[in-house]
């Protein structure tokens, strides 16, 4: 497999984690400090501003720190596979899509652990007291499925204005969980959805339809590129 990341984006936004949430911290041990010497105004001010920088470095950190990281994850479940398929990582208006011989694939990762269910249309995640103490910045489940389809059609709308009959093209999805630790729960075992260890058996067990042929794969890596170069030259 063919792997393309936007490296420059992982290194700035660790970066940034970093910096968000050692400042944070510090000016929390300031309040702290402004506390003791009766400065209750200022004291309150800058526990406000610590709170905020803390809560933002903990989200970056969870998205860009956090192992395994979400680009690190597909790399590992998809390994294995041949050249034919070239996988983009942060370069698109997606995260994650890969160029396969049948299509393009978005996928969507969520890296909640623990207990999640799929039931009558609705996601459900039972209350942990373990994530009320320590999951601070800790993105919520929300609707997997639905934030797959949003992606799908962002890209499908990039594509439109970059392939003649880019309605020829096939663009599908999974959604997919990271944290080894997750325990899936889905009342439709068709759904488009699971654990990053199964991700490349699941691939290959899938039919989804006839090769494309070579002058239409090289359109798409064509119009891959330029978007991730006009990306990466920001």
């Amino acid at each position: 497999m063919r792997l393309t990341t936007n490296e420059k984006l992982v290194a700035r936004n660790t970066k940034i984690a970093r910096y968000a949430t050692f400042a944070g911290l510090a000016i929390l041990l300031g309040s702290l400090i402004l506390s003791f010497n009766n400065n209750i105004v200022l004291a309150y001010g800058s526990l406000a501003v610590g709170f905020v920088l803390a809560y933002i470095g903990s989200i970056l950190a969870n998205r860009w720190i956090k192992e395994p990281r979400a680009d690190v994850a597909l790399e590992k479940s998809l390994k294995g596979l041949d050249n034919r398929n070239h996988l983009y990582n942060y370069l698109l208006p997606v995260s994650h899509a890969m160029i396969t011989p049948t299509g393009i694939l978005v996928f969507k990762i969520k890296s909640q652990d623990g207990s999640i269910a799929y039931e009558n249309g609705k996601w459900k995640r039972p209350f942990q007291l373990s994530r009320l103490i320590g999951g601070m910045g800790q993105e919520p489940l929300g609707n997997p499925l639905a934030e797959l389809n949003t992606e799908i059609a962002s890209l499908k709308n990039m594509l439109a204005d970059k392939l003649k009959n880019s309605a020829l093209v096939p663009i599908d999805g999974y959604v997919v969980f990271s944290d080894p630790r997750v325990q899936l729960t889905l009342d439709d075992a068709t759904l488009p959805v699971v654990k990053a260890e199964t991700l490349k058996d699941v691939l290959r067990k899938t039919k989804r339809g006839p090769v494309l042929s070579a002058a239409a794969l090289e359109e798409i890596e064509q119009a891959f590129k330029e978007i991730a170069d006009a990306k990466t030259a920001k």
